[in-house]
């Protein structure tokens, strides 16, 4: 019973002289939206956002964070949720909506499915009736379902009373007046829940002239109508009853309160209008009269252990607001301001008034660091060779680099390289993170030793009375040695040498007087 009591306040019947609202700017939420066009709010305060282009939509939760992003779909536009979390969804690609449960499983689609609309443009809700409405704007026809079956339609091409050219936006007034965008006609049409005509009103000015580009539209429980004017860049607001221009909020521009291309609106439970802003790439939030706005800082889900995240809830207008802070459903004692500063992780939530905030999980990291580097190497052309990185921290991730490259695939503690050869010789370090930091190694460096193509003793040459003589060929550049043996089973060095490249002679000054004696020549790396 409460939640379906929530849900009835943001569609109060329209009532006569209305004024204009306050209105104070909040700011906005960017993260993960692109070109935002249509906006939905639940019970909870979350707040679901149709990115057409990028084929996501994006949910944020009371507090402005990004609670879901859910990707793969064909062009989303309107989108609506029930009290109970069940989430409408209309595809632009395949002229589809459909129902979700709250998790986003499928629940079924309205209609024939695939092709059921030519554009589900804006989908509204009226929960006394237990129907959809979908507007279906190329068809100029609003669409009424009850559990995905087609129980009402009404609209038809033109510019008579009940006609539209291209519908739009809709909503349900809980006294069933129903309010429509008749976009190419540039007005605002009231029908009843049966669609029948009742009114219409212009949504443009004398002084302007028809322009056609009004989108999203509600109602307010205060009895005014809000629509989204894309060309001028603002939000108009008119008695719903009467049709008469109240005012307008947001300018055109980008500062905070400005608007681009303004498409979706939604009213949450607090007083906060949100706007789809396409061409600011974000949407914009409006307090109305008595508001409350929930943030935190920073505005994320997890913190760097030591420190604390804050929550917030700003008022505007008529109180007295009361806050009761939770923490994983239980009360936190005492904690009853409009600040709330965390350091332990759970999940957080706010009761205001008789309204409950969604839940914030808040996840406390402790951040990397690196206990131990991984060691240089040096080796032999066809080793395989390891490096390990020593790290300490919560839920890290790791990522080697070569040369500053990164390595496809290398992300775990340990680098295993196999088979190594010259072209792997560089610096090998590891990139070590988690939410809340990031660390890079020391590099280790590789050094890959080709063993030399030429090596061997030409001829030994002996004479009377004179050292023994050993011609030999080696390659330039590498170090080696001259060892001696009298049994070819201990052997001692005669000399070292780099050598200079070529055929060269090794005269064993020490060779006399010996009875035997063995020469081999080796490389040494």
């Amino acid at each position: 019973m409460k939640s379906m009591w929530i849900v009835l306040l943001l569609s109060a019947a329209v009532a006569s002289g209305a004024v204009a609202p306050n209105v104070a700017p909040l700011g906005s939420y960017a993260q993960s939206v692109q070109t935002p066009a249509r906006a939905a709010t639940d019970a909870a305060g979350n707040v679901y956002v149709t990115d057409s282009a990028a084929g996501r939509v994006t949910v944020f939760d009371a507090f402005g964070r990004v609670a879901a992003v859910r990707e793969g779909f064909a062009g989303p536009l309107g989108i609506a949720v029930d009290a109970a979390g069940q989430i409408y969804l209309g595809e632009e690609q395949t002229g589809s909506v459909s129902a979700f449960d709250s998790s986003w499983n499928l629940l079924y689609q309205f209609g024939a499915g695939t092709n059921e609309f030519q554009l589900p443009n804006y989908i509204t809700l009226d929960p006394p009736s237990n129907t959809v409405y979908v507007s279906d704007g190329p068809a100029n026809a609003i669409k009424v379902y009850s559990g995905g079956t087609l129980v009402n339609q009404f609209g038809s091409p033109g510019t008579g009373n009940g006609q539209f050219d291209f519908c739009a936006g809709i909503c349900v007034s809980t006294n069933g007046e129903v309010f429509v965008v008749d976009q190419g006609n540039d007005r605002a049409e009231v029908f009843s829940r049966a669609g029948t005509y009742l009114r219409k009103f212009k949504l443009y000015t004398d002084m302007f002239g028809p322009q056609g580009r009004k989108h999203g539209l509600l109602v307010d429980n205060a009895g005014r109508l809000y629509v989204a004017d894309t060309f001028q860049g603002h939000v108009k607001v008119y008695d719903a009853a009467s049709g008469t221009l109240l005012s307008t909020l947001g300018s055109f521009g980008t500062d905070t309160g400005q608007l681009m291309a303004p498409a979706g609106l939604a009213l949450d439970l607090w007083g906060r209008l949100c706007v789809a802003s396409a061409n600011n790439g974000r949407l914009e939030l409006f307090g109305l009269d008595s508001f409350v706005h929930l943030s935190c800082s920073p505005a994320g889900n997890v913190i760097a252990a030591g420190s604390n995240m804050v929550f917030t809830a700003t008022t505007g207008g008529a109180g007295p607001f009361t806050f009761q802070w939770f923490k994983d459903g239980v009360a936190i004692s005492g904690e009853t301001n409009a600040t709330l500063s965390v350091g332990n992780s759970g999940g957080y939530s706010v009761v205001m008034n008789e309204f409950t905030s969604s839940v914030a999980q808040v996840t406390v990291l402790a951040p990397p660091s690196i206990l131990s580097d991984p060691q240089s190497a040096t080796v032999l052309r066809g080793t395989n060779v390891q490096f390990t990185v020593s790290t300490a921290g919560s839920a890290l991730t790791y990522q080697w680099q070569w040369n500053g490259q990164t390595i496809e695939g290398a992300t775990n503690s340990m680098l295993s390289l196999e088979n190594v050869q010259g072209t792997d010789s560089g610096p090998y370090a590891v990139v070590v993170q988690n939410a809340v930091g990031s660390v890079v190694s020391a590099p280790a460096t590789l050094t890959v030793l080709l063993p030399p193509w030429v090596m061997e003793i030409l001829s030994f040459n002996l004479q009377p009375d004179l050292p023994p003589v050993l011609t030999f060929n080696a390659d330039p550049g590498l170090t080696y040695q001259i060892e001696v043996s009298s049994n070819m089973t201990s052997w001692t060095p005669a000399i070292s040498f780099i050598h200079d490249g070529g055929i060269a002679d090794f005269m064993d000054a020490d060779a006399t007087n010996q009875v035997q004696r063995f020469y081999r020549l080796r490389w040494v790396p």
